[in-house]
């Protein structure tokens, strides 16, 4: 019979679990995934390793749960989209700006999911980010279709206007994560949309000559 793992002596911290998921975090943002070691998560949660082997097993499972958290906070924005009875505007404005304060709650969540999908491979495990980013699209999508043909938006192919205000949204998030202040706040994010649903296309009559 396998010997089961017997949970560490922990009862006096029993927020440690969130604990090493913190320290790790800042670690795998100061130093990116690859370089960071367990030893230095524990030292700087002030942990020994069987701690971490308990919660996580190894680096990987920190960094799933890292990461599946995040993300899962996401897909929760469109999974409890707004009231389908809301105007369309109304609707893609607050799905936005769910986005933007997920975005500015996690800014070294994000940071890594930037580093690992954009930056160069550093040995961390398999995630589909593509997956929850497209679950996303499709939701915007739907409320795009459904402002289509109810009038409320301008007729147009609905994907192509799904990508350019998801666009909108991910230029203002990523403000968010510079080294810099960001230049763009959410209000600044509800005002870009709003240029966006009115056009900026300028309409003309063709001179007579």
């Amino acid at each position: 019979m396998a010997e089961q793992k017997k949970q560490p002596s922990v009862d006096a911290a029993p927020d440690i679990r969130e604990k090493l998921l913190q320290s790790a975090l800042r670690l795998f943002t100061q130093k990116g995934y690859a370089s960071t070691t367990v030893r230095e998560i524990v030292a700087e949660t002030g942990v020994s390793k069987p701690v971490l082997y308990y919660y996580f097993e190894n680096k990987e499972g920190i960094y799933r749960e890292l990461m599946q958290r995040f993300l899962t906070s996401m897909d929760s924005i469109f999974d409890n989209a707004p009231a389908a009875d809301k105007p369309i505007r109304e609707q893609l404005f607050q799905l936005a700006e769910k986005m933007f304060v997920i975005a500015v709650q996690n800014r070294d969540a994000l940071r890594l999911l930037h580093a690992i999908y954009y930056g160069p491979p550093q040995g961390a495990p398999v995630f589909d980010f593509d997956a929850h980013y497209l679950h996303s699209f499709e939701h915007v999508r739907k409320i795009v279709r459904k402002g289509i043909r109810s009038g409320e938006l301008a007729p147009g192919r609905e994907e192509d206007i799904a990508w350019l205000l998801m666009a909108a949204a991910q230029i203002a998030i990523e403000e968010q994560i510079c080294d810099r202040p960001p230049l763009i706040d959410r209000h600044q994010l509800k005002r870009i949309l709003e240029v966006l649903f009115r056009g900026i296309g300028r309409k003309y009559e063709k001179k007579k000559r």
